[in-house]
C-alpha cells in the first residue's frame, strides 16, 4: 500500500510539474492523499502572471492521472517567505513520458 501511495505521489509531483514553465518557483505547501476518493489533494505555492504569490489548490485523480485546479488565493509577501522557508520545492518544466500500451 505505501509503496501504491509513494508511486501515486510521484505521479502527481510530475503532473504538477509540467503546468508550469521550466525554474518556476513553486513549492508545495500541503498534500493529502484521500485512499476512498483515490486522489491527492495538494496546495502550492507560485507566483501569478501578475507576479503576486498565490495559494493555488489542485486535485489528482489517480486513476485518470488528470490535474484538476480548483482554485487559488493570493497571500501575503511574508506568508509566501514563510511558506518558501518551510515547504518543499516542486521541480518545473518537466515533460510527461508517453506510456506503454
Amino acid at each position: 500500500m505505501a509503496d501504491a501511495m509513494a508511486a501515486s505521489r510521484d505521479a502527481c509531483h510530475q503532473r504538477l510539474a509540467t503546468i508550469f514553465p521550466a525554474g518556476a518557483l513553486v513549492w508545495i505547501e500541503a498534500e493529502e492523499y484521500d485512499a476512498d476518493g483515490m486522489f491527492w489533494r495538494v496546495t502550492l505555492l507560485s507566483r501569478n502572471t501578475s507576479g503576486h504569490w498565490e495559494r493555488q489548490r489542485y486535485r489528482y485523480d489517480i486513476p485518470t492521472e488528470v490535474v484538476f485546479f480548483m482554485g487559488s488565493t493570493p497571500i501575503s509577501d511574508e506568508e509566501a517567505a514563510r511558506i518558501r522557508r518551510t515547504a518543499l520545492r516542486l521541480p518545473t518544466g518537466r515533460t510527461l513520458q508517453a506510456r506503454a500500451v
